[in-house]
């Protein structure tokens, strides 16, 4: 059995995948700050609401995560349990453009990047826990 296969590691495998993503927009920008004319960017981030408001309203299992039934007296689901992120690139929205047209502000690209940092890390730390708790059901150390 692969790992991908369990829906929380798929999660979090999506999750990593996205944050690789943004740190190279991120360092895109940083690299970018002195280019005139050059328009921040970063990635779409994805909102638990949307995603569950997307899932409910498609009503198939393709579209994201649904109820999944395992007793007979639970309410019905459609069986889907994965969830799928988008890794959409879209202009940061900016707060002052620099007389040559560029939008780079260093400042708020290295929070950003501390933010994905930050994020990334516990990311493995659940990965790595969870790791543990397979390790430690299956009797091994």
């Amino acid at each position: 059995m692969d790992l991908k296969d369990i829906s929380l590691f798929k999660t979090l495998n999506q999750k990593m995948t996205w944050l690789n993503q943004r740190q190279r927009v991120l360092a895109q920008n940083i690299a970018n700050a002195n280019t005139p004319g050059y328009v921040s960017q970063d990635l779409k981030k994805v909102s638990f609401q949307s995603h569950l408001n997307n899932s409910s309203s498609a009503g198939n299992a393709q579209s994201g995560t649904v109820m999944k039934v395992n007793q007979p007296g639970h309410m019905s689901g459609l069986g889907g349990t994965s969830a799928a992120f988008e890794i959409k690139q879209v202009n940061s929205e900016y707060i002052e453009t620099t007389p040559d047209g560029n939008t780079v502000d260093l400042e708020r690209e290295l929070t950003k990047m501390a933010e994905v940092q930050m994020e990334y890390t516990l990311a493995t730390n659940l990965y790595k826990k969870h790791i543990g708790m397979l390790k430690s059901a299956l009797g091994r150390r």
